[in-house]
């Protein structure tokens, strides 16, 4: 076998696909641990916009403490009731929608991560393809070296 000068380049053939898989494979893990960090993040967004609705409807109240003064109270009291109702269908509708959004972008990921598998699953078998095709031309070389040493 060590007759066979093209045993160096079979070898870094090798090496170069197993990198190459390694790095593929790296690739994947990437994507999995973007994926997850995407929908890690739903919940700390969601938290924090509902806290924006909050303090604009702390907002709205603080506005119409300034000017209760001015008012006929039950004008205040009709405007202040209002408002709670606006936010309480703001509320509603948020919360909706961040559901529906979840399972979307949940859904998404799923089929993202089906697909994924299923290219990755054909992707080792061509890794395993052409790791095989290398030892089978590195076993060819050597066959052919020793008759040429003959």
């Amino acid at each position: 076998m060590s007759a066979n000068p093209f045993n160096t380049m079979f070898e870094m053939q090798r090496t170069y696909i197993e990198a190459s898989q390694s790095a593929f494979e790296s690739s994947l893990k990437l994507q999995k641990v973007a994926s997850d960090a995407f929908l890690g993040s739903f919940e700390s967004t969601k938290s924090l916009q509902k806290r924006g609705v909050d303090l604009t409807k702390r907002a709205s109240h603080a506005n119409l403490d300034a000017v209760e003064e001015a008012l006929p109270a039950d004008v205040v009291g009709d405007l202040r009731a209002a408002i709670d109702e606006q936010y309480e269908a703001l509320d509603e509708v948020h919360d909706d929608a961040w559901e529906s959004f979840e399972q979307s972008a949940e859904d998404a990921v799923d089929s993202y991560d089906e697909l994924t598998e299923a290219q990755a699953e054909m992707v080792d078998e061509l890794y395993e393809t052409l790791i095989q095709v290398n030892a089978d031309a590195a076993e060819v070389a050597d066959e052919a070296a020793e008759v040429v040493e003959q």
